[in-house]
């Protein structure tokens, strides 16, 4: 594994630590909307995914660089 695929995999592991441990703290701000985050910040939010990617890429960001999250207070079903 590349240093740099290594790095964004353990970036990617704190970040989804911290949004676990903070998840009741976000539903209270972006219930029903897809975030954007890395190092623990929330880059970006919108209700509308696609938007979201677009907005991203403007940035100069790579969404598959990023955690990026739906947060529901309803269970989500996924299919896979």
């Amino acid at each position: 594994m590349s240093e740099d695929v290594a790095t964004i995999l353990g970036e990617f592991n704190e970040d989804y630590g911290w949004f676990l441990r903070g998840r009741e703290e976000l539903l209270c701000k972006y219930v029903n909307r897809w975030v954007a985050i890395r190092k623990k910040t929330i880059l970006d939010f919108d209700d509308d995914l696609t938007a979201l990617l677009e907005r991203l890429r403007t940035k100069g960001l790579k969404p598959e660089e990023l955690l990026i999250e739906f947060l529901s207070r309803e269970p989500v079903e996924a299919m896979l």
